[in-house]
């Protein structure tokens, strides 16, 4: 089994983006979030659970991050439904 079947859902990579170009460290998330930096990292690499509403504001509000970063285009599989 590869890393990528192991994930929840696809990684925030233009949040990752977003950070690193800022320089936004996880552990600023984390305090921001009120969370453990590893938390941050899980959730941003697509293997923890998602960010809330409340969590995106947040990061928008205090970091500046684009709020339709934390829009994927893609659906997760688990959503996929056979249209006939």
């Amino acid at each position: 089994m590869s890393t990528l079947d192991k994930r929840n859902r696809q990684p925030y990579n233009k949040i990752k983006a977003y950070l690193v170009e800022k320089n936004i460290k996880h552990r600023d998330v984390a305090k921001l979030l009120s969370i453990q930096p590893n938390t941050v990292s899980k959730k941003l690499n697509g293997f923890g659970g998602d960010f809330s509403l409340e969590d995106a504001w947040q990061m928008h509000n205090e970091l500046g991050v684009p709020i339709a970063y934390f829009f994927e285009p893609s659906v997760p599989k688990k959503e996929h439904r056979m249209i006939s």
